[in-house]
């Protein structure tokens, strides 16, 4: 397979949908020698901050010398994304010399009577064998959805388990209270190993903290940072006896989300990772998250967000407050129709002049913009619906004008398409 017939595949496979569960993907990965039990991997699960955790984690491994494979979903720019080493996204030559060896498994599974791989199981396989190959020193694997069922879930050496804040998502896969949700993230933890744990709600340590006695597992909390300072192009925080740490990512919650990576970087130090202070300082600083609280231009102020659930709005709203201070504030917001979207915007919708809704393109799960509109009109009054992402950027640079600001969020579906039209 070329590139183009690559995507094809997995598109098509993509279409009848995922399943949970760790039968078919370790079928899969005993025809590809169990390759994912060779490597050193570094697994997250949670409902917030997996992505941004690992890209701070990315980068300090990086920059001290390690070959470093992250696989993280979903893509927002470029579907490659998905799979890198040290930042740099995987080539179209080898995402299709991938898919056509995971391919063939799968086939040769459906020969012997199995269903085929999801997806997300193929992505999956596809990312352990390519960084196995290209010989990483460490693998940060992010969750789909979940923990115990997760495909990412199939290796038995992870070295690191790290568990990102939980709140109520996927509730109808992963059940209706934190307990049961804590329960299938913390499903992630392996025997004789390590976690860290973000800030979390009391109900949730109790599950994290059990699930990891029971696999005699080394169990470490995130602390609170402190001394945080907000700035246009940086913000400087302490982390315990960390200093004048600095990043240049957006956002109160990306301070959370740098000192889950400090607390990993401690416990890879015990694993024999060299790791200084110096490392750990410039890594952090250095880290990029493209659509995560991210400006796009200053006049009017722009910033695109894929903030998407209760606990994310909660962020997003401390952040509007810090950063679009004295502004007045118009929001684009499109979501997915199977996200909790009434509760993002009770939490956010009051700090709007204005509120433009769109339908993401390209997406089966959208929600109409239209009928969001209804929902956001419970909330604030001063709503409309825009029929194309051109029309909403244009008419919300006009309302807020050059002394305002956009604030675009609800989904990372279509924060691309977003960017395309802006730039």
């Amino acid at each position: 397979m070329n590139y183009e017939s690559a995507r094809e595949y997995i598109n098509n496979i993509s279409k009848k949908g995922n399943v949970l569960g760790l039968e078919s993907i370790k079928n899969l990965m005993n025809r590809l020698d169990n390759v994912q039990d060779q490597l050193k991997v570094v697994h997250i699960a949670g409902t917030n901050g997996k992505g941004s955790t690992l890209a701070y984690l990315q980068s300090v491994l990086s920059l001290a010398g390690y070959k470093t494979g992250r696989y993280n979903s979903p893509a927002v720019f470029d579907y490659l994304e998905v799979f890198s080493i040290n930042g740099q996204n995987m080539t179209r030559e080898d995402y299709a010399k991938y898919v056509t060896i995971v391919a063939e498994k799968c086939q040769e599974m459906e020969r012997e009577g199995f269903p085929h791989p999801t997806y997300f199981e193929m992505e999956t396989a596809v990312a352990y064998k390519y960084f196995y190959d290209m010989n990483c020193d460490v693998v940060l694997m992010e969750t789909g959805m979940g923990g115990d069922t997760d495909a990412t879930n199939v290796t038995e050496h992870t070295i690191l388990s790290l568990i990102s804040p939980i709140s109520l998502d996927h509730m109808q896969f992963l059940g209706n209270t934190l307990e049961e949700i804590a329960g299938h993230k913390a499903g992630i933890i392996k025997h004789n190993s390590a976690v860290v744990t973000a800030i979390q709600q009391s109900e949730v340590y109790e599950v994290i903290q059990k699930k990891a006695q029971e696999m005699n597992s080394e169990y470490r909390r995130m602390e609170e940072p402190s001394a945080i300072r907000f700035f246009d192009n940086r913000i400087i925080f302490d982390y315990k006896g960390y200093k004048d740490l600095q990043i240049q990512m957006k956002g109160n919650f990306q301070v959370y989300n740098a000192s889950l990576c400090i607390e990993a970087v401690e416990i890879l130090r015990t694993k024999g990772f060299e790791l200084s202070d110096e490392m750990l300082y410039q890594g952090l600083q250095n880290t990029v998250w493209h659509g995560r609280f991210e400006k796009l231009c200053d006049k009017p102020l722009i910033i695109f967000d894929g903030g998407h659930n209760p606990d994310a709005a909660k962020n997003l709203r401390e952040s509007i407050e810090i950063y679009f201070t004295n502004k007045k504030i118009v929001y684009i917001i499109g979501v997915l129709a199977d996200k909790d979207y009434n509760q993002v915007l009770k939490l956010t919708a009051d700090l709007a002049k204005y509120i433009i809704t769109i339908t993401p393109q390209n997406n089966a799960r959208a929600l109409d913009g239209r009928k969001l509109l209804e929902t956001v009109k419970r909330y604030n009054k001063n709503a409309g619906y825009a029929s194309s992402i051109e029309e909403a950027v244009a008419q919300a640079k006009e309302l807020a004008g050059e002394n305002g600001g956009v604030m675009i969020f609800g989904s990372l579906s279509y924060l691309s398409d977003i960017q395309d039209v802006i730039l």
